[in-house]
């Protein structure tokens, strides 16, 4: 540091402000600072500085491994998260929890030697495995879900709002028989979208029956059972849903948008729904894991950490050709 002030021409004291970001240096002066130490080669010694707080720079992220299948939407909040965290002084470290270890409430090795400041549960695990690893380590934050569990921050996406205007896009298409597809017991953001489809058609004086199940107890996708000739659009849950619907269609002769309209979450490329390109829901992604690093990080460095309690993020309606006039 002696070395850059002699270079700049200004004192040690500001070289270390600057390069730990600390105050009282002038943005100008502190890219300056920076380029100087990039160029000749310095590399900050953050051991002693973390010493002296206790904090390791590290956080943790956990993901249910239910949620991630090869096309998995949440290695897309997992790339983002990583991102966030580039932007500041923290690293992030993967868990990925099986079936097992979440039923048995087994907690992430880098939970259970106390070397992260921080975690990040990515996804809606059950209440007691939250509660046990909350139990263990404070600095937590839920995102793409929300837990009974008190005194945690939340950041899910706006899918009631999203789900609602989703639904009256439908409606305003002509359709007034119309499914949702989705089991509603699995995690609140698919009971949210069910709640904001049923709004939507309570406006419109329309009927609508129970959510029409596509997974089982343990997360899993399970065969979905519909009927067809009941309903001239769906609602789906998510993209990957509404692939699997316009495949099953297809078995029984039947094309999107020309015999059945539907509508997803997550606005996927057309690989996920098999060539046709779904009107969905994209959620903010980028916004959501710059709020949950953001309030995480605030917990764990202030000592007068405001709990925000949960968070709605807004998506974006993308439309594309899933929606027709319904057939006569």
């Amino acid at each position: 540091m002696s070395d850059i002030a002699r270079h700049i021409g200004v004192s040690t004291v500001t070289v270390s402000k600057a390069l730990g970001g600390k105050d009282g240096v002038s943005d100008t002066l502190r890219k300056l600072i920076s380029e100087k130490a990039a160029e000749m080669g310095y590399v900050y010694n953050c051991l002693p500085h973390n010493m002296r707080t206790g904090r390791r720079h590290l956080i943790g992220i956990v993901i249910s491994a239910r949620y991630l299948g090869e096309s998995s939407f949440y290695w897309i909040f997992y790339r983002a998260l990583l991102a966030q965290l580039k932007e500041t002084s923290y690293l992030g470290v993967l868990e990925i929890a099986s079936a097992e270890e979440e039923m048995n409430r087994i907690f992430p090795p880098f939970v259970v030697a106390n070397r992260v400041d921080g975690l990040i549960i990515l996804g809606q695990m059950t209440e007691g495995y939250i509660a046990a690893v909350t139990s263990r380590i404070k600095n937590c934050v839920f995102l793409d879900f929300y837990s009974e569990t008190d005194g945690y921050d939340c950041v899910v996406s706006n899918n009631f709002l999203g789900s609602y205007n989703l639904t009256k896009l439908l409606i305003a298409a002509g359709h007034t028989r119309i499914g949702f597809i989705g089991s509603t017991s699995a995690t609140t953001s698919i009971l949210d979208r069910y709640m904001g489809f049923c709004k939507a058609m309570l406006e419109a004086a329309l009927p609508y029956d129970a959510a029409i199940e596509d997974r089982d107890g343990n997360g899993v996708y399970t065969e979905i059972k519909f009927q067809p000739d009941t309903y001239t659009a769906y609602v789906c849950n998510n993209d990957q849903i509404a692939g699997i619907v316009i495949a099953r269609l297809r078995s029984l002769n039947m094309e999107v948008p020309r015999d059945i309209s539907i509508v997803g979450f997550d606005n996927e490329s057309e690989v996920v729904t098999t060539g046709v390109g779904v009107t969905s829901l994209e959620v903010n992604v980028q916004a959501m894991c710059a709020t949950a690093v953001d309030q995480l990080i605030e917990r764990i460095e202030s000592k007068s950490y405001r709990l925000r309690g949960k968070c709605f993020i807004d998506g974006r309606v993308v439309i594309k050709q899933s929606i027709a006039a319904p057939v006569k």
